[in-house]
Order: structure tokens, then C-alpha cells, then sequence
């Protein structure tokens, strides 16, 4: 089995505090440089691909630059994911690492900090002479900018000079250009699925098992990156192989039952995210 990516949580600390975020009651901490060489080991069998992401900021990492230059030797290319706050204190360490192929910036962070759209802007204006960088935006449903959306694609029709009609490309095109190595995504938004037990939809899919997985701070491994809780749990790779847990009777299940368009976990049937993309 190869997947396209698998998440990495190299850290579940983060410098905001977004109400979007999931809360969850799980020990703040980040991955040692033996944590995570033990990850590259298991994974490079089964990807080429790491997305530093699931809960966190990153770039808080205190070991970013020795992390990044791990996965370098382990032949592993980086996509990361950051609210951007960091971006212009870590940009040296960015830009001397050739694996790091996207960096994704959600610019729906609640942050106070003044001039934060701009100094995003200039930062990623330099990031991108060498790394493609993408901003990310979240949307109504049926893709329609609401109000903060609005003010967001107004500051950047502002900055990059760009025509009003920009405005109607984001309601229907993805992955927009903006200029050359900077474009602009959107998704509909969505709320952080949980365990509950008051849904009776049992039909709809999803890609978690099938082009990825997820591993959480503490080594747990779960389907999906939206399982921030580990309530899927299908291991811990501190503890058991990488190829056990992809041979757990769990992860069978969930993996042939998502190609036949079966829900069965209660975490899968209250994931706005796989109605919304698969099914």
C-alpha cells in the first residue's frame, strides 16, 4: 500500500487560539528528533510525501530545522501548514530546506496582531522566489465568500493589484494564481467532527485510508487529519510496527468500507467534510 501523504503532528502547541480549532484535553508537547526519525523510518516505505499538520503551529517547533533536515535524508518531500505568524522568524530555515515543496497559510487565523495580512503578503512574496505558497481561505457552503471571506480576497485584491472580477474567479475556480508560485484556495467550511452518536447516516466515503493517514503527537495513528481526538485510534507507531497497524482489523474495515460507500464509525457519519467532498 503507498500512500500520497501522510500527516505528521510534530507539535500540538499553538501561538493562537482560534475558535474554528477543535479543543481536545491531550498533554502539549513535540516530538523529539528520535520521535520523529523513528516515523521517517516506518513511513518511507509507504509515501514520498509528509504534511506537517494535523492540530499545532509547526513552526513553533523548537527542532524545526534539524527536523526538516531529517526528512531531507530520508528522502521526503514537505508540505506544512501554518497560520503564518511565524513565517519571517522561520524564513531562513525555510528557504535553505530544497524539500519543502508548498507551504499552505490559513488566512482565517484569529490573531491580534496589526499589520498581520501585509507582513503574510511580504513574507510569502520572498518565500515564493523558491516555494510555492498558498493561501487558504474558508467559505458558506455552495462556496460563497461570507464577510470576513469578503475583507480577506479584498486585502489581497489590494495588495497584488489585482481586478474587482477576482472576486467572482474565487466563487468558481480552485486554486487560483495570484502571481507567479502564489495562488489562492478555498473549501467550504466545516466543523471538527466528534463521537457522537445522534446520526443515522450510514452512506459516503472518504480518501482517509485510502491516499492517507495521520500520526498525532504522541504517535497515535488515525485515518484521517480530522481526528485530532484519536478517537479512531488504530495504533500508536511508538509502540507497534507501521505495517501491524495497517493490518489492524480497524483499519481494514474503515478502508473497505469507505470503497463501498459505507459509514461505520460515528466519528465518519458527523464529518461534514466527506458529505460535502465524496459523497
Amino acid at each position: 500500500m503507498k500512500f500520497t501523504k501522510i500527516y505528521i503532528e510534530i507539535t500540538n502547541i499553538c501561538n493562537l487560539n482560534c475558535s474554528f480549532c477543535s479543543k481536545d484535553n491531550r498533554p502539549l508537547k513535540e516530538m523529539t528528533e528520535e520521535e520523529f526519525t523513528h516515523i521517517l523510518k516506518q513511513i518511507r516505505h509507504y509515501t514520498k510525501t509528509i504534511y506537517l499538520h494535523v492540530k499545532g503551529e509547526p513552526l513553533l517547533h523548537s527542532k524545526l530545522d534539524k527536523l526538516l533536515t531529517l526528512a531531507e535524508k530520508y528522502q521526503l518531500n514537505i508540505r506544512l501548514t501554518t497560520n503564518g505568524t511565524l513565517l519571517e522568524k522561520n524564513y531562513q530555515t525555510l528557504l535553505k530546506h530544497n524539500n519543502i515543496k508548498q507551504i499552505n497559510i490559513s488566512l482565517h487565523a484569529e490573531h491580534n496582531s496589526k499589520n498581520y495580512y501585509e507582513k503574510v503578503f511580504n513574507i510569502a512574496n520572498k518565500l515564493s522566489t523558491k516555494i510555492p505558497i498558498v493561501y487558504r481561505i474558508w467559505l458558506l457552503n455552495n462556496y460563497q465568500l461570507d464577510k470576513l471571506s469578503t475583507e480577506i480576497v479584498d486585502k489581497i485584491i489590494n495588495y497584488y493589484q489585482l481586478p474587482k472580477v477576482f472576486h467572482q474567479k474565487v466563487e468558481k475556480e480552485n486554486n487560483i494564481k495570484i502571481v507567479d508560485n502564489i495562488y489562492l484556495d478555498k473549501d467550504n467550511a466545516f466543523t471538527w467532527p466528534d463521537d457522537v452518536k445522534d446520526k443515522k447516516e450510514n452512506t459516503g466515503t472518504c480518501l482517509a485510508t485510502r491516499t492517507h493517514i495521520a500520526i498525532l503527537v504522541n504517535g497515535d495513528v488515525v485515518p484521517c487529519c480530522l481526528d485530532s481526538k484519536s478517537l479512531l485510534k488504530l495504533g500508536n507507531i511508538f509502540e507497534d510496527s507501521l505495517d501491524d497497524i495497517l493490518n489492524s482489523k480497524l483499519f481494514k474495515e474503515l478502508n473497505s468500507n469507505f470503497q463501498k460507500h459505507i459509514l461505520i464509525a460515528n466519528l465518519c457519519k458527523n464529518c461534514s467534510f466527506q458529505k460535502l467532498k465524496f459523497k
